[in-house]
């Protein structure tokens, strides 16, 4: 398993993006402005009346007084994303503590059909068996969790059912547990022969402590709720070939999602979409929810608990229930 691939994801959302906005606008829909306003013109001149509606295309007239739909504001009274993407992204950043859960393909971890069981088939979905007439199943997802203090103060990172760190200092210090460090163990082993059983392994940590201290080797590697957040912006970004999410210009709308009011922007292409989910205050907006369905890819991110988080935190483990990473690499060496 590529580790870089194990904590950070962000980078296919920025692809999604890509794709269902690259495309521009279908060249039979030019709207007026465009570079064929002679063919524009004909969707919206009464040939009957053309003579009440201006000489030219840029001179059309709506018979109520409106503007014409590509200069109207976002439906819903929703601020379009570059009036708000800045506070967003800073005010998201700038909170105590967030539970973020996001629901990911397990084949971007390489952890399809997992011994252990834990990655969730979608397709098995509150109950529903599979639409004989479904084309493709929609395939397996693991859960990853990133909560707790923003900046890594006793917050949490854990992989549905196979990793859980502790960490600290802005994530500079990473602890593992013992649980989670023996079921990657069993589950990434890629040879019985290669290292010392699983069973005997398990047992000589657990006699030395319940954490493994491992920042010799994933200190500064794996993401705070705060630096999944920058890294989620700057990374889906660099991905899409675009400096703002502005550049886009995906409309929003107002409405109303879990009990609260929402802003939603939201590009579909066909049955695919990227939509962006954001809690409805101009003066302070923060994310609530991120989700995708394009290029084969569905995934969801959610934003809760902002600033009621601190009970996914844990105290930094103390000395006698942490195993050194000399500590770790002698007991395996000794079981070998």
């Amino acid at each position: 398993m590529n580790r870089n691939t194990l904590y950070r994801t962000t980078g296919i959302f920025g692809v999604a993006v890509l794709a269902l906005t690259a495309c521009g606008d279908d060249p039979e829909d030019t709207t007026v402005g465009d570079d064929n306003p002679e063919d524009a013109a004909q969707e919206d001149v009464d040939p009957d009346g053309a003579e009440d509606q201006g000489d030219t295309p840029g001179e059309i007239a709506d018979e109520d007084g409106e503007e014409p739909d590509d200069e109207a504001p976002a439906a819903g009274d929703a601020p379009g994303l570059a009036d708000i993407e800045d506070e967003l992204w800073e005010n998201s950043v700038a909170q105590d503590s967030v539970t973020i859960t996001a629901d990911v393909p397990a084949e971007l971890f390489d952890l399809e059909g997992l011994e252990n069981g834990e990655a969730e088939d979608l397709t098995e979905e509150d109950g529903e068996e599979d639409d004989p007439g479904d084309e493709e199943p929609a395939g397996e997802t693991v859960q990853v969790t990133v909560g707790g203090d923003m900046q890594g103060n006793g917050s949490v990172w854990e992989l549905q059912g196979l990793s859980e760190y502790l960490l600290y200092d802005s994530g500079e210090t990473v602890y593992q547990s013992v649980v989670s460090f023996i079921a990657e163990y069993r589950a990434l082993q890629p040879d019985d022969a290669a290292g010392p059983d699983a069973d005997e392994l398990e047992a000589a940590l657990q006699d030395e402590g319940t954490w493994i201290d491992m920042t010799l080797s994933f200190g500064g590697e794996i993401e705070t709720p705060e630096q999944f957040i920058e890294d989620f912006r700057s990374e889906m970004l660099a991905s899409a070939g675009v400096d703002s999410l502005a550049d886009l210009e995906i409309q929003g709308e107002a409405d109303n999602r879990d009990g609260q009011e929402v802003w939603v922007y939201r590009e579909e292409d066909g049955e695919e979409y990227v939509e962006f989910v954001v809690l409805a205050d101009e003066d302070s907006p923060l994310l609530h929810t991120i989700s995708m369905d394009a290029e084969g890819i569905q995934m969801d991110i959610s934003f809760t608990d902002w600033n009621e988080s601190e009970d996914l935190a844990e105290d930094e483990p103390e000395e006698d229930e942490t195993i050194t990473d000399e500590e770790l690499n002698s007991i395996g060496e000794s079981l070998m």
